[in-house]
């Protein structure tokens, strides 16, 4: 029983702390600067005009 209520304490925790630090990571200069899914794209997209699928 003790290592349930750990278990569900410990989760609980980590909600929280990922919760807070989603809230202030701009303030502190922490932001994820990856790149946006569409902005990979195209990217990584081939440039040769003459390729036809």
């Amino acid at each position: 029983m003790t290592f349930f209520v750990r278990a569900v304490v410990t989760g609980f925790a980590l909600s929280l702390g990922s919760a807070l630090f989603k809230k202030v990571q701009k303030q502190l200069g922490l932001e994820d600067k990856t790149p946006d899914k569409d902005e990979t794209v195209k990217q990584d997209a081939v440039s040769d005009p003459d390729l036809q699928t």
